[in-house]
């Protein structure tokens, strides 16, 4: 009984080793897409054009495209590395609001997802313009980066006060992430 419980358990685990051996396999003889973000998707590259690359993933048989922007560099499963992108940042919190970026052209957010609208208004303790613009600019990159974003289209701004009066200024924006918005 005892010999006939001891292969069994042998048996079970040398199948379990096999099925991971070969999970393994598969992975290694798949490409590995790393986009800008840091993250990794394995998949089977079809094609890479001047805008898209067209993948299936692992366990997917569908052919999904993303932007050639979003990708920091593909390591095929033959060995070789073809590099597209830097990396959006390196080592740095998610939650730190001084990586995100502010900025008022369009071209910036092409290929990004829409996060959702933000707007900020100065602290009352900024004693001049610049001072209040800088405070409105951080408050909503702070707000920006609660709502997982990297970086925030402009859509208005607006300075108020002046000539002995404490100045207020109102900021407004779409911000941007890597990834789309969960539902």
């Amino acid at each position: 009984m005892r010999r006939m419980l001891v292969a069994i358990m042998l048996s079970s685990m040398f199948f379990a080793s096999v099925a991971q051996e070969n999970e393994n396999a598969a992975v290694e003889l798949s490409d590995t897409i790393i986009l800008i973000s840091g993250r990794k998707v394995i998949a089977s590259v079809q094609s890479v054009s001047t805008s898209k690359v067209m993948y299936i993933p692992y366990d997917g048989k569908v052919v999904k495209e993303m932007d050639r922007k979003q990708v920091h560099k593909i390591l095929y499963k033959v060995g070789r590395v073809e590099v597209f992108n830097s990396l959006a940042a390196v080592m740095v919190d998610d939650d730190n609001w001084q990586t995100v970026i502010i900025t008022d052209n369009r071209d910036d957010v092409e290929g990004l997802f829409a996060q959702g609208d933000a707007s900020a208004q100065s602290s009352p303790q900024a004693r001049n313009a610049k001072a209040a613009k800088r405070s409105a600019d951080i408050r909503l990159k702070k707000r920006a980066v609660n709502m997982g974003g990297i970086i925030v289209l402009i859509t208005k701004r607006e300075t108020r006060g002046g000539y002995g009066e404490i100045p207020t200024h109102f900021v407004e924006g779409v911000v941007y992430g890597f990834e789309p918005l969960q539902e």
